[in-house]
């Protein structure tokens, strides 16, 4: 018996934030023909906007609302939590499926059943590893040099649905994390296109039971590095995490804080004797880091606000 084939994609509203991973997704979408009937984003806190360079053939380097806009497709902004809960079913257009790439928080029954063909969810690992709403930050984080992209079913359980696909990948040392979450969210919208066409089913009911660490919302402790680190995973960190818009300082031997700015290179020499007002050099171990960064304060002051809040 063969498989049934769909002669259309489903209709769909795209759930994200302003994000290279939300970008990608809704730029895969358009051009696989798919009809967007609304772009819902949510304004995290914790990112803040990257820098990027202005390439039109780059999908990363658009807003995802630049691109619906384009398209003219409705955009719904949320901008704290609270407002999933009191969300009208009439703000958000309706459609036959959600896809659900780069949203923060966790969708309330209501929003699940809205509908008919239920939501998915691209996440940026192999789940079950990294479940959370900062999976990439956390590969960085633990010097992983291997990740993947997994598209499941959205349930009232975060990131525990059943999976539909996965791809694993090389994570290149010190890639950027902005390409990284363009080609995951790219690899993950393939799977969920071959999954309409075919109508293939779930490969897993529920995922393998195993340790996993939780990929929360750093803090600032998460952001802050010393030069305790080796510096194959000081480069890492930097250039994956920073055009991601995360906020990182480095905190050196004698114990000053600086909130970094660009990686610039990993040596074995300094490339900048001194502070010059915009760049500096970092001993880690027999290596340098080189960053542009501005100084903030000690470390422990930094760890007595952290405590406040």
């Amino acid at each position: 018996m063969s498989k049934r084939v769909l002669t259309r994609f489903p209709t769909v509203v795209l759930w994200g934030q302003p994000s290279r991973q939300t970008a990608v997704t809704l730029a895969a979408l358009l051009r696989a023909g798919v009809r967007v009937t609304a772009l819902v984003l949510a304004r995290s806190r914790h990112r803040t906007q990257s820098p990027g360079i202005d390439v039109p053939v780059a999908p990363w380097h658009e807003d995802p609302s630049t691109l619906a806009k384009r398209s003219g497709i409705p955009i719904l902004v949320l901008q704290e939590k609270y407002q999933l809960q009191t969300l009208p079913a009439s703000a958000v257009p309706e459609a036959d499926s959600a896809v659900v790439s780069c949203f923060p928080w966790k969708l309330p029954s209501p929003v699940l059943e809205r509908y008919p063909l239920g939501m998915y969810n691209l996440h940026p690992s192999l789940l079950p590893a990294y479940p959370g709403p900062e999976p990439l930050f956390w590969h960085y984080r633990d010097g992983r040099l291997r990740t993947g992209v997994t598209l499941h079913r959205v349930t009232d359980t975060v990131d525990a649905g059943p999976i539909i696909g996965r791809v694993s990948c090389t994570l290149p040392l010190a890639f950027p994390g902005d390409r990284l979450e363009a080609w995951l969210a790219w690899y993950g919208c393939g799977i969920l296109l071959r999954h309409w066409q075919n109508d293939t089913a779930e490969v897993e009911a529920t995922h393998p039971r195993e340790t996993v660490r939780w990929a929360r919302v750093p803090a600032i402790g998460d952001r802050t590095i010393d030069t305790g680190w080796q510096p194959w995973r000081v480069a890492h960190f930097l250039a994956g995490v920073l055009p991601l818009g995360f906020d990182v300082y480095i905190a050196d031997q004698s114990n000053q804080l600086w909130q970094v700015k660009r990686f610039l290179a990993w040596t074995q020499q300094p490339l900048v004797p001194d502070f010059d007002g915009r760049r500096i050099s970092l001993r880690f171990g027999r290596s340098w880091i080189t960053v542009e960064a501005t100084s903030v304060h000690s470390a422990e002051r930094l760890r007595r606000n952290a405590f406040r809040q």
